[in-house]
């Protein structure tokens, strides 16, 4: 029953079994990512049964990468209102936490809008930078508008998701996601099997599955009463004060997941040179991508969960657990990435039919499969030092790891040495993102030996100066 509990609503993250609880926080952020990532799996899979075939399915994958640097640096963003609520809520500040959170929801909105109306109108522009295959771009281009309209309804959501998160619930994100997944599928059936609509279907289905979470999240999170802090519409309004520490927090992070998604970009245009025309070689990889992104869905959520106990437990001044949840997220991370290894070694080629028919194609998907999904290992720690850091407000150290090797590094051999005969392959290709993880753990771990000893002694003398409980006599 008290495990039940733990899973049902808000979790104490500043007590008692730490690694239970964040094995159990993990899981319906795990889950939450999996429902995500099946918009664009239901998505592939509808168009490739009933709509253009081969070539509507690589029109949608065209915009994978794309897609994924937005969705990563707005949910990134978002981590800076996720840091904030839990410090609040581990001090007890809940006055604060009021604050932070009706910013945080204006805030979602309104750059929603903005970025959604830019993305409008550079969508063609950005496709054919990023050397898409020219069969692909109209409906490519197609998809990637409708996207863009729905990017105010996601951004809502994911801020309310992680703000949901930093007061301890990870259970109502999944739920609310479950029943917008099945939304999602069933206008995926009508729009695709039933009204032809191919492309343009299955991004209006997924607009309208991601209206209907950002709507369920903010219902929640105005009609729960039994919520740490609630959403008022009397207390709708930005407060420079919360505004200011969300973006000085999530800044650095957005950037961060900006640098690290942006050389996929270039990946994907370099992979089209490798072999022009070939699409059994994009297919594969899109493949592999696809089985890849559930990976990181188990990844992400257990860097989130080590992003949220840090944070409470920073508020509340909690050093010893604040090392706990460090070591329990690392465990946490090699535990699931061995299983993940497991699997792929073993029915890789079932996986990979899901997605793709020619044997070909399944062949060029287990080469980057087994090049990057066996070496996520190496990512995962990266996330946990990185969610680590984050944590205790040290979130430009990095950013600024993150930058220099994976980002530079990745883009200056993809501009350069790839071009050259000797690594112009998919092996080189693909082999840079375990080389970049390799470097950023090293240097993420640095960084957490410099910082981790200053934030304790401040803990400690913070601990010093707080007034002392006050007895009442009787």
């Amino acid at each position: 029953m008290k495990k039940l509990k733990l899973f049902a609503g808000q979790m104490d993250m500043t007590s008692g079994n730490l690694f239970g609880k964040i094995a159990w926080f993990s899981l319906p952020l795990l889950l939450t990512t999996v429902m995500q990532l099946l918009y664009s799996t239901v998505d592939l899979i509808s168009v490739q049964m009933w709509g253009g075939g081969d070539t509507s399915m690589g029109a949608i994958a065209a915009n994978g990468s794309l897609i994924n640097l937005i969705i990563i640096v707005f949910n990134n963003m978002a981590l800076g209102s996720n840091v904030a609520i839990a410090n609040a809520k581990g001090a007890k500040d809940a006055e604060r936490a009021s604050k932070i959170l009706h910013t945080a929801t204006l805030f979602s909105f309104f750059s929603g809008i903005i970025v959604g109306f830019i993305g409008w109108f550079l969508s063609d522009n950005l496709l054919i930078m990023m050397g898409t295959e020219a069969e692909y771009v109209p409906l490519a281009t197609q998809y990637l508008q409708i996207y863009f309209l729905g990017l105010p309804a996601l951004m809502v959501y994911n801020y309310a998701a992680r703000n949901m998160n930093a007061m301890g619930d990870s259970q109502t994100p999944f739920l609310i996601l479950f029943i917008s997944g099945l939304v999602n599928v069933g206008f995926d059936f009508v729009f695709v099997r039933f009204w032809g609509m191919d492309v343009a279907g299955v991004g209006i289905a997924t607009v309208i599955a991601e209206g209907v979470s950002a709507v369920l999240a903010l219902a929640f999170l105005f009609l729960r009463k039994t919520n740490y802090v609630n959403l008022h519409w009397k207390k709708m309004r930005m407060d420079r004060v919360s505004l200011i520490e969300i973006i000085r927090i999530g800044l650095p992070a957005g950037l961060q997941g900006f640098f690290f998604a942006l050389p996929n970009v270039f990946v994907q245009s370099k992979l089209y040179t490798i072999e022009p025309g070939n699409l059994d070689l994009s297919n594969g990889a899109i493949a592999s991508g696809q089985i890849e992104s559930y990976i990181f869905a188990g990844i992400q959520a257990i860097s989130s969960a080590c992003l949220a106990f840090t944070a409470a437990n920073h508020g509340a001044l909690r050093k010893d657990n604040i090392k706990k949840v460090w070591l329990y997220s690392f465990l946490l991370v090699l535990i699931y990435t061995g299983i993940c290894d497991i699997l792929i070694l073993t029915i890789y080629p079932s996986l990979l039919h899901l997605f793709v028919s020619s044997d070909a194609a399944v062949e060029y998907g287990r080469q980057r499969l087994w090049v990057i999904g066996l070496t996520y290992t190496l990512d995962g720690v990266m996330d946990v030092f990185a969610s680590a850091l984050r944590g205790i407000k040290k979130s430009t150290y990095p950013m600024i790891v993150t930058l220099l090797f994976c980002t530079i590094v990745r883009i200056v051999f993809l501009l350069t040495l790839f071009d050259l005969d000797f690594f112009h392959n998919v092996g080189w290709l693909y082999a840079v993102f375990p080389i970049s993880w390799i470097l950023s753990v090293i240097f993420d771990g640095i960084g957490l030996l410099i910082f981790a000893p200053k934030v304790f002694h401040q803990i400690d003398e913070d601990i010093k100066k707080a007034p002392e409980p006050q007895i009442q006599s009787a």
